[in-house]
């Protein structure tokens, strides 16, 4: 918008509050220029050089002098606000349409920015024990931003927050998802160990565990990953929860998070939650993603009726929709990939959506929350053939010890 039409906006009472200050700034620059000027003519006009004409010319002159000077002001202020507003409206907006955009709001309800649910994605299946819970960020301009979300800790409620200013062209030099946030690096070495042949139920390692688990008081609770001696696909994980529905109805053992393998080599960790964790209930396009959120299918299971056999099929049916979704979601938003979680390469969520749709989704281990005696019966009945011990609780009360501190 020209310094014209922002000044008759002014003028006439209909300028925002934002275009009233950029006008009369530069009115009051203009103002500024122009006393300057004519001071400088009041002291020629005293100083006698080359003056010979009588008091009445000079102060025509001047004010002759004083009219073009504020005309010339003028111009230089609108030229000034004008490409202060194109810079601000125009080219800020373009280089911002280069970079990834966590404000924006593309892909869900219109309250929340795509930054939340990139992030839910992202923590849903990289990131097994947190979720993020709230998104707040900030344009800097220029595709700059400045992002920080809250998280919660599944096992103790406790909030975490993590800030950084987003560069453009700085992306996926430094991932958001790193092996702190991420963990579970020993059920991949389980994993590794069990592709090697060797057994893992005879470790001295895993025996020395389950010692340590039978001199536990009954009241702690733990944040253990367990290995299983065979692939399970997501209806055999659900069955095998309803097999420990006792256990689990008391809040002695609760499934937390599938571990999937998502690659040949399968190096890295990726997975699913497998019930509602305090969150957000963020859901992008139902129609492209039909179960982003997990209690989607809480929520269709209570329209349906089900036996308690056909709840199990469902949930494990369910769960592999929720899986697929979050990875197709991902496999399409490369770019906030690489904004957020690291280099998209590293990651290759479209050869993890490739890899899954080939071979299908078999779940090796999984995080449950549990009361050393559920896990020890989960050992005796040959249900996991490693485990390894995260973090223990006095009980399911209290605040968290971590064990390798």
């Amino acid at each position: 918008m020209m310094f014209r039409e922002l000044l008759e906006k002014y003028k006439n009472g209909t300028a925002t509050q934002e275009e009233r200050a950029l006008v009369e700034a530069e009115l009051e620059k203009s103002e500024a220029i122009a006393d300057y000027l004519a001071e400088g003519l009041d002291a020629l006009e005293w100083s006698g050089e080359a003056l010979d004409t009588s008091g009445a010319e000079v102060k025509k002159v001047k004010r002759a002098v004083n009219r073009r000077l504020r005309g010339a002001a003028l111009w230089a202020a609108a030229i000034v606000l004008a490409v202060v507003l194109a810079a601000r409206f125009v080219v800020d907006p373009l280089v911002s349409s280069f970079y990834y955009q966590p404000n924006a709001q593309t892909v869900g309800q219109e309250e929340y920015g795509d930054a939340l649910y990139d992030l839910t994605a992202l923590y849903s299946l990289l990131v097994p024990g947190q979720t993020v819970t709230e998104v707040q960020t900030r344009d800097q301009g220029f595709g700059r931003y400045a992002l920080t979300y809250q998280t919660e800790d599944w096992l103790t409620g406790e909030t975490g927050q993590v800030s950084r200013t987003m560069l453009p062209g700085e992306y996926g030099t430094v991932g958001w998802i790193t092996p702190t946030t991420q963990g579970g690096f020993d059920l991949l070495t389980m994993e590794a160990i069990a592709e090697e042949g060797r057994g893992l139920s005879g470790s001295d390692y895993s025996q020395e565990l389950v010692d340590y688990l039978s001199q536990l008081p009954e009241t702690s609770y733990l944040a253990v990953w367990v290995h299983f001696p065979e692939r399970l696909n997501p209806i055999g994980f659900a069955q095998l929860e309803a097999a420990y529905n006792s256990y689990c109805a008391r809040g002695i053992l609760s499934f937390r998070w599938a571990a999937v393998q998502a690659a040949e080599d399968n190096q890295r960790l990726m997975g699913y939650q497998t019930q509602d964790c305090p969150c957000l209930e963020a859901r992008p396009d139902q129609e492209r993603y039909p179960m982003f959120s997990y209690t989607q299918m809480w929520e269709e299971m209570a329209e349906r009726g089900f036996t308690e056999e056909s709840a199990v099929q469902f949930e494990g049916s369910a769960a592999k929709r929720h899986f697929m979704t979050l990875l197709s979601y991902l496999a399409d938003r490369p770019e906030a990939v690489e904004a957020l979680g690291g280099s998209a390469d590293s990651l290759d969520l479209q050869g993890a959506l490739d890899y899954v749709t080939e071979h299908g989704v078999q779940i090796y281990g999984a995080l449950v929350y549990a009361q050393p005696s559920a896990l020890l019966r989960m050992w005796e009945d040959g249900v996991i053939d490693g485990l390894s011990i995260q973090r223990v609780l006095p009980s399911r009360y209290s605040g968290s010890t971590d064990l390798r501190q």
